[in-house]
């Protein structure tokens, strides 16, 4: 009785054993994450460049204004946006070219999300659009392929 037990196991075992197809490890793409920490001033507008290697999903993330001066935060409007890399002779960025933008307040999630087609150099934008009232620091985040 026992060897008719353990037969039926091995016979179980190698019905499982029987398919020698290889298969491929699934690759899943990895984003970059970058940060654009710095100081805007009242009406001005700042951009931030960065390279991507390949087609996927682009998200910006203003995730916070502060005051200068003291602690707290600043709920102010302010455009965000991303466009193509402006390049001077020489290769330096000097500007950007802004293909799509949204107006927001800071928050935990993206507030813009694109696919970008093509590897190239990009850049990410956030404007005062009249929200503030004195110059702030400001955090953004932008992940991309």
């Amino acid at each position: 009785m026992r060897r008719a037990a353990l037969l039926a196991v091995l016979v179980a075992f190698c019905f499982g054993c029987g398919d020698d197809t290889p298969t491929s490890p699934s690759s899943t793409p990895t984003n970059a994450t970058e940060r654009f920490d710095d100081i805007i001033n009242v009406r001005e507008a700042k951009f931030f460049p960065f390279s991507v290697g390949s087609s996927g999903t682009v998200t910006i993330n203003l995730a916070s204004l502060s005051p200068l001066d003291r602690p707290g935060v600043v709920n102010a409007t302010m455009e965000i946006g991303w466009g193509k890399a402006i390049k001077d002779d020489s290769g330096t960025v000097i500007g950007c070219d802004l293909a799509r933008v949204t107006q927001t307040t800071p928050a935990l999630a993206a507030q813009l999300s694109d696919t970008l087609t093509a590897a190239s150099d990009y850049c990410a934008n956030i404007a005062d659009v009249g929200g503030l009232r004195e110059s702030v620091n400001f955090s953004m985040r932008i992940s991309h392929p």
